[in-house]
């Protein structure tokens, strides 16, 4: 009678000890947080390390990682086992062999799934070989203020394409170039008068095409454009902001960001030098930019030099801030 207690005892505690294990071990394979993943720098060239950190893994989960090619191909950079935070880290030097432009870094938990971020490598400007059969330019007539007629609508949607065509003094109509209107809703180009072109009154319409919104000008042409005139003429220019910075070093690529009033950098791209070390770029104002204090920040990767400018934007207002 006491052996059969002993032995129901006995199993009682072992299925209490399971049912604890079993419970630990739901535990921690639960996941601590949402993925994500992180790298520093975001920008840099061939002498650069790259470091990713990636958390929200499980503790002690396999992750396998790997880096994106600009040409789609990649290359593995280990497979490693998250910590007790479910984090893991490791790095990454680009080689000249595999080029410049965008990459991407992956790690991927074998329970939890995968996450990636995007970094740029750029490369060296290469100097232009020469071409052994160069061809002749062609010959262009150049516009001419009093050749040109200014079309100038507004009322279109934001960035939408625009379709333009003009009438001739006889009545024919002939397709012109598509367009695209800004971000505020406006579009404004030149039309270019031809020498031996008909003489009379000229217009030239153009139509969105999402909205329907059609515009047009007016003017007359003798050999000079004259009384332009426009239906729904451009009142409020979108604003914007020349940023003009020189001390690079000939034709070296530039990096280019914008600090927002809130606290938010915006890449604007990699743009290059001119052959006198200048950089010139046009900041356009978008309308769901808030008023406030902007920074222009500018980066050569050759010169390691850093350039910025600073404005304010309220109310379509653009004014220079120094210094």
């Amino acid at each position: 009678m006491k052996q059969n207690q002993f032995r129901s005892n006995w199993r009682w505690v072992a299925l209490c000890f399971a049912a604890v294990a079993l419970f630990a071990m739901l535990i921690s394979a639960a996941p601590v947080a949402a993925a994500s993943i992180s790298a520093d720098p975001l920008y840099g060239n061939f002498d650069t390390t790259f470091s990713f950190k990636a958390n929200g893994f499980q503790r002690n989960e396999i992750v396998d990682t790997w880096v994106g090619l600009p040409n789609l191909s990649a290359v593995n950079t280990g497979v490693l086992r998250a910590d007790d935070a479910g984090s893991v880290a490791w790095q990454f030097k680009p080689k000249t062999s595999q080029g410049g432009g965008e990459y991407i870094a992956v790690a991927k938990g074998r329970v939890t799934g995968q996450v990636s971020i995007k970094f740029n490598v750029v490369a060296p400007p290469q100097e232009p070989k020469p071409n052994p059969n160069p061809t002749a330019k062609p010959v262009t007539i150049p516009p001419l203020s009093e050749r040109t007629a200014q079309f100038s609508a507004r009322g279109y949607q934001a960035g939408e394409l625009v379709n333009a065509w003009y009438r001739l003094p006889n009545g024919t109509v002939q397709s012109y170039k598509n367009f695209t209107a800004d971000a505020w809703g406006n579009l404004s180009f030149p039309f270019v008068m031809q020498p031996g072109q008909l003489y009379g009154g000229w217009q030239v319409v153009g139509r969105g095409a999402r909205s329907g919104n059609t515009q047009y000008i007016t003017f007359s042409w003798f050999g000079t454009v004259t009384d332009v005139r426009a239906s729904n003429p451009i009142t409020k220019p979108a604003p914007y902001f020349d940023f003009w910075q020189g001390g690079f070093k000939p034709g070296e690529q530039i990096s280019v960001w914008i600090g927002m009033p809130n606290g938010f950098v915006v890449s604007q791209g990699i743009m290059n030098a001119t052959s006198g070390g200048n950089l010139y770029y046009r900041v356009n104002i978008l309308p769901e930019w808030q008023n406030g204090g902007y920074i222009v920040a500018a980066y050569g990767w050759n010169s390691d030099v850093t350039k910025w400018q600073r404005f304010s934007y309220f109310d379509g207002h653009v004014e220079r801030l120094y210094p």
